[in-house]
């Protein structure tokens, strides 16, 4: 049915579920790594305690009409709160129009959507809460079974040596993708944070980036996708950190949380890696 629709009535559609999940995203960004319930009590001013409406909450224009501010104080409200509603209409968009109205593009967007949280509460907290890399990891691993079920899934095979009594006979070994993506992603977080120990004398990677890291391999395997997509975090995470110290913001040892830049390279090669990923390879291997 959806299908049947406009273009652009149905982009307004999708940007305007995308936004309202958006302003959901927003209470749990708040509350979960408070541990407060995300239900309870209802969305209110954090000044004058009055409770929001319909009016305060309506995704991305209720920011722009109030200017941003309390309807019964006055007071501000941080531009976050549009921004995210704003980005998860986008996604949304971006999500359906790449890959249309399936069941891939709604994982995609669920996914992204994970991604923006973890970006928003590490870059406060600077913790990365499991909830959200289960769903990704669940998700990524969920679809790589659904597609070896399906005879469109490619699994990566080992050959065996065959060492007693036929040395010159192999077996061949084949695993999901998203099995060997997830320990690789994890492994390989996991030695560059042992290896920055080393260089920085103290610990410069959490244990929640080495799960995302998992997580997105669950996703994108062992193949060129996930070695675009830890491209891309590294650079980021070096460009950013050069910035804030040259801003004088963080200083030459102080922490800069990493998992900002992973999430916001998983949202680009999820929603573009065809294009992305051979664009990065092509950068840094001539």
């Amino acid at each position: 049915m959806l299908d049947t629709l406009p273009p652009w009535v149905l982009n307004a559609f999708l940007f305007a579920c995308g936004a309202a999940l958006g302003s959901f995203l927003n209470v749990v960004i708040y509350r979960l790594p408070r541990a407060e319930s995300v239900v309870r009590p209802p969305s209110h001013c954090f000044s004058c305690g009055a409770r929001l409406g319909l009016l305060d909450l309506f995704p991305v224009l209720s920011y722009l009409l109030l200017r941003g501010r309390c309807r019964h104080c006055g007071a501000r409200f941080s531009p976050r709160y549009a921004i995210v509603e704003a980005a998860c209409g986008l996604l949304a968009v971006a999500a359906a129009n790449l890959y249309g109205l399936t069941l891939f593009a709604l994982a995609v967007f669920v996914a992204c959507l994970c991604l923006v949280a973890i970006l928003y509460i590490d870059l406060d907290y600077m913790i990365i809460p499991d909830e959200f890399v289960v769903i990704i990891a669940a998700l990524g691993l969920g679809l790589d079974v659904w597609r070896l079920a399906t005879g469109h899934g490619n699994p990566v095979s080992f050959a065996d040596p065959m060492t007693i009594g036929a040395p010159d006979t192999y077996r061949v070994v084949l695993l999901p993708g998203s099995l060997v993506g997830l320990l690789l992603g994890a492994g390989l977080l996991l030695f560059l944070g042992w290896v920055f120990e080393k260089i920085m004398g103290k610990p410069s990677m959490g244990g929640g980036d080495v799960k995302l890291a998992g997580a997105m391999g669950a996703w994108l395997g062992p193949g060129y996708l996930f070695l675009a997509y830890f491209l891309l975090a590294v650079v980021a995470g070096a460009v950013v950190g050069i910035v804030a110290m040259a801003l004088r913001v963080r200083g030459r040892r102080d922490y800069i949380p990493f998992g900002p830049m992973l999430a916001a390279a998983g949202i680009g090669v999820l929603l573009w890696g065809d294009h992305l990923g051979p664009w990065v390879l092509r950068r840094f291997t001539g």
